[in-house]
């Protein structure tokens, strides 16, 4: 019995609120929302173009035109700076007596000076490591990794400057490798 008044009670407000709608009030079902969306719209136009102009006053005319039209110009490639092949002595213990070894050096180009310039330190740094190693360090590509790594941060250390911010070898690349 409460179920068919309130049904009957919800009936009859929801043919009120009909009834209201098929008059003027239909136009503020539709035109509120569409005025909402408006306003949000106009709102967001205006925090970007604060956002822009705080941007234009603080970089100036030629970082906006940046934004707009971005630049041609690109970062310079790195360099590969090839080392001379080096023959070097393995340990006495091991079976395989010689290592030959061909490098290449991965550098940005605006190192590639500092890295000529230091080549014979890094050959003797080379060489001195080599010379420490045994066929067991060469071993499978877990092997070749812990020796680019080591060869890379030796570089990195006699090529870096004082405060060692930065690495100025960034990859080892090998050429060849040989044992015998």
């Amino acid at each position: 019995m409460i179920t068919r008044m309130g049904t009957a009670g919800t009936a009859t407000v929801r043919d009120e609120a009909l009834n209201r709608l098929r008059g003027p009030g239909r136009i503020l079902v539709i035109a509120l929302p569409v005025a909402r969306l408006l306003t949000g719209m106009v709102a967001l136009g205006a925090v970007a173009a604060a956002g822009l102009g705080g941007y234009w006053l603080a970089a100036g005319t030629e970082a906006v035109e940046r934004l707009w039209h971005p630049s041609a110009e690109t970062a310079p490639a790195d360099a590969v700076v090839d080392m001379p092949e080096l023959v070097v002595n393995l340990r006495r213990d091991t079976p395989s007596r010689f290592l030959k070894i061909g490098l290449s050096l991965t550098v940005a180009s605006r190192d590639r000076q500092t890295l000529e310039q230091a080549m014979p330190q890094l050959t003797d740094s080379l060489q001195e490591f080599l010379r420490n190693l045994d066929q067991d360090d060469l071993e499978g590509s877990a092997g070749l990794h812990r020796l680019r790594s080591e060869i890379k941060r030796r570089f990195n250390l006699i090529l870096s400057d004082p405060a060692g911010r930065r690495d100025v070898v960034t990859d080892v690349l090998l050429r060849s490798l040989l044992t015998q």
